[in-house]
């Protein structure tokens, strides 16, 4: 019911929120001139309109309209060492009063309109960058469905970070030496966000995939996989490896060709 599912958001809410007055972390919250900082350290991009037609397709101008504004909040924000990026934090609520459009968003399995919908595929980028930058990873929310075949990926399946104002965040610190500043702009048909600083990264990462794999559990279709990071160290140092995520979701388009 729609009531009870508005309810429940309250109440996570006003959760988050105290959370937030109790247990303060040192937040990002300066902005800067990106032209002040002048190396791209990492860089990635998406296409704002990921399906060619369908019900994915929908609404994606009202989409780049709200990552426009979405991205906005977030380019030049600086985080110094040791500050803590919130996306929820940084973007605020969107509303129709700041100015946001009804676009495609997904809410307890049903995919259907939704003011400020759209801005996850900022956070998904933003996730890319800070696995390419090493940060800790404080606070990440996977997917709970895979929405559409892949359409040339460039990327693992299952590197995304989905986000819902408020208690739906994406979290991560600065564990960098020296400050970094994002950048985010919409120049169709893509999407981009990168880091920048002044100082190049002492390493270079790589994102690796195991155990993909598709299967069937009762009467629906699952995809999996591991996802690992490895850190190549460019002073000699011993290569770094760890399990970051593992993904498991329910695929809802058609998909008995691939198991």
């Amino acid at each position: 019911m729609k009531w009870l599912f508005g309810a429940r958001v309250t109440a996570h809410r006003w959760q988050r929120a105290l959370a937030w007055r109790l247990h303060p972390q040192c937040w990002s919250v300066t902005h800067s001139e990106p032209a002040q900082f002048t190396l791209v350290v990492a860089e990635r991009s998406s296409p704002l309109q990921r399906a060619p037609d369908g019900a994915i397709a929908a609404h994606t101008m009202e989409k780049t309209h709200n990552l426009r504004l979405g991205s906005a909040k977030l380019d030049g924000l600086v985080l110094q060492p040791g500050q803590v990026f919130s996306f929820c934090r940084t973007v605020g609520k969107t509303t129709t009063h700041e100015g946001y459009l009804p676009a495609l968003e997904m809410h307890d399995g049903i995919l259907a309109p939704s003011v400020g919908g759209g801005l996850c595929q900022i956070s998904n980028l933003l996730l890319l960058l800070a696995l390419d930058i090493n940060a800790e990873l404080v606070e990440r929310h996977r997917h709970s469905y895979d929405l559409f075949r892949d359409v040339d990926r460039s990327v693992p399946f299952g590197c995304g970070a989905t986000v819902f104002y408020n208690y739906v965040d994406f979290q991560f610190r600065n564990i960098l030496p020296f400050p970094i500043c994002l950048q985010t702009l919409v120049e169709p048909p893509l999407l981009f966000a990168r880091i920048l600083a002044n100082h190049p990264l002492p390493f270079h990462v790589n994102i690796e995939e195991t155990d993909h794999r598709f299967y069937r559990d009762g009467g629906s279709i699952f995809r999996a996989n591991r996802i690992w990071r490895r850190v190549d160290w460019l002073d000699g140092h011993a290569p770094e490896r760890e399990l970051i995520f593992e993904n498991t979701c329910r695929v809802l388009y058609p998909a008995d060709d691939l198991l």
